[in-house]
């Protein structure tokens, strides 16, 4: 293996998948994890990699890949982050409203 195929398959090892059904905490917990080793591994780099043989190549597109998914589950944890934080503003302006005491069963 060369050495710019031996930096890409260092990085795609480095760029594991998003963990699927993780919580926000556990995600962006992953992401930090993945970062920092790609950070590490992509600092010992010091020219552009040559990425013209065929495995390289093959590499590039599995780490574009993985990237692609890890934008999209870091999207939709940003979506999530967004609806609980609009819940709780509802919960804030329409709780006080709210007069629970109301619902219960009469008593005779």
């Amino acid at each position: 293996m060369s050495f710019p195929t031996t930096i890409l398959a260092r990085l795609l090892e480095a760029t594991p998948l998003p963990p699927k059904d993780a919580d926000v905490d556990t995600l962006l917990a992953a992401f930090e994890a993945s970062h920092a080793a790609r950070a590490a591994v992509l600092a010992e780099v010091g020219a552009p990699l040559d990425a013209s043989s065929p495995e390289a190549r093959e590499l590039l597109h599995h780490l574009a890949t993985r990237q692609h998914l890890w934008r999209e589950a870091l999207a939709a944890a940003i979506e999530a982050v967004k609806d609980q934080q609009i819940g709780v503003g509802k919960l804030k302006r329409y709780g006080d409203g709210l007069n629970f005491l109301n619902l219960e069963r009469p008593s005779h």
